[in-house]
């Protein structure tokens, strides 16, 4: 019993000296290559009430890239974007969606079309 008491208050010590503020979130994320080239990269945090994500895709060998945002939160609050683009074809597109809550419907664009450099 007495170890016990030690072990208790030596933790409670230490707790009480290294106290931090701890930030509440969880933090996902990779990058891999993909059969045929390229390479996916990915990320995703979690914090309470809400989670952002993105992805994206590029590969070396044709010079496509596409990538994706979204955001969401408990208050039914949503954002999407995202773009891609094709260099050998010179076509690109981009969409962007935001939804206010769970009641509004949503609202955004989209567009498609070619891209001079």
């Amino acid at each position: 019993m007495k170890r016990f008491a030690i072990a208790a208050v030596a933790a409670v010590t230490l707790s009480l000296v290294s106290a931090e503020q701890a930030d509440a979130q969880i933090v996902y994320g990779y990058s891999r290559p993909v059969v045929g080239g390229g390479i996916v990269t990915g990320r995703t945090a979690y914090v309470p009430g809400a989670y952002q994500s993105y992805n994206s895709y590029y590969s070396p060998f044709t010079g496509v890239v596409q990538t994706q945002a979204m955001y969401s939160d408990m208050f039914g609050q949503n954002y999407t974007r995202g773009f891609g683009y094709n260099p050998w074809t010179g076509l690109g597109y981009n969409y962007q969606y935001y939804q206010p809550n769970y009641f509004l419907p949503a609202y955004g664009g989209y567009n498609f079309g070619f891209r001079r450099w």
